[in-house]
């Protein structure tokens, strides 16, 4: 009867299926046939070119009110992408892009521009804003763009703050804006890469840039100024250095552009046509040196030209400055 148990036992090791009760770390032993699991570097943030291990989520573009009595603001240091253009009453306006960093306070929260919106849908954001021109509305609703209304249909999602007076008080959080986008069906939305990004970014050839002074019109100015320590520009509204309203962080970023479109007054209200398709001239401001350049509109989106090809930003934060064409740069 033993020599039967054995004989099963023996019979029974030879056809064990491969693979099955080796101890651990003895040769011979073969795999699964899974395939391995292989660390891939992260993607890079379309909009920064930083590494990212983040799932693909919507972009968010916030209207931000940048009149003064709404300085200073509240999350543009944590947007990636900042644009800002003239709106009505010789005030600029922001188009601010959050990807990378979707947590935190933002605001005061503005109204709609079509202008605004063409910014938007070239990069594939959900535009979140209070409102808008009858132009902006009527444009989000045809076209179905996704929008976050802050006094409209997405309110609960947003809030009055008691120290500032309307129109400069409406605020929201990141967070709630993608739960909004979430709730709305917004939420498989992915970012469009356009950008170009280098270590080097457009090269070292370039004339000193350590200050840069910015006149869209002769009743408001901006500006930055270079940290050699950083490598990043820091930004000035109206003389004053631009901070959080939360954390007194200073406004910085790696890349400045500024370019000139055509400007048009549409009414006696003020409201404009801003030509954003191009092409134009433009200078592009990295590391402490201006580096003339032609803009183009690619894919919806503003871009620094040069020779045919599109130049690479630095991985990190970029504003973009629309000035008029009676605007002026200066740097030194």
């Amino acid at each position: 009867m033993r020599r039967w148990t054995a004989s099963l036992l023996a019979l029974a090791l030879l056809v064990l299926p491969a693979g099955c009760g080796w101890p651990p770390g003895e040769t011979g032993r073969e795999t699964s046939g899974e395939p391995e699991q292989v660390n891939q570097p992260p993607s890079p943030d379309p909009f920064t070119g930083l590494p990212s291990s983040k799932p693909a989520h919507p972009a968010l573009m916030v209207m931000v009110n940048n009149h003064r009595k709404a300085r200073p603001q509240s999350g543009l240091h944590r947007a990636d992408l900042v644009v800002e253009i003239l709106a009505e009453g010789e005030i600029t306006r922001f188009a601010a892009f959050y990807h990378s960093q979707m947590e935190g306070k933002v605001g005061p929260v503005r109204s709609l521009r079509p202008y605004y919106l063409d910014l938007g849908r070239g990069l594939n954001a959900v535009v979140v804003h209070a409102g808008g021109s009858r132009e902006a509305l009527e444009e989000v609703r045809t076209s179905g763009w996704p929008s976050l209304d802050g006094i409209h249909q997405e309110a609960d999602y947003f809030r009055r703050e008691t120290d500032r007076r309307a129109p400069h008080n409406l605020y929201t959080d990141l967070n709630r804006l993608q739960e909004a986008a979430r709730a709305k069906g917004y939420g498989e939305r992915a970012a469009k890469p356009i950008f170009r990004f280098d270590e080097e970014g457009a090269g070292s050839e370039g004339e000193p840039a350590k200050e840069i002074d910015l006149v869209y019109h002769k009743l408001y100015g901006a500006g930055y100024r270079y940290d050699e320590d950083s490598g990043k520009y820091v930004r000035y509204t109206q003389g004053e250095k631009q901070v959080d309203r939360e954390t007194g962080e200073p406004l910085t970023m790696e890349n400045v552009l500024v370019i000139k479109a055509r400007h048009r007054v549409t009414d006696t209200a003020g409201h404009r046509e801003v030509d954003l398709k191009g092409p134009g001239t433009g200078i592009l401001f990295q590391r402490g040196k201006a580096i003339p350049i032609r803009w183009e509109n690619v894919s919806g989106a503003i871009v620094p030209v040069q020779n045919g090809e599109m130049l690479p930003l630095l991985p990190g934060k970029t504003w973009i400055n629309v000035l008029p064409e009676t605007g002026r740069v200066t740097y030194r």
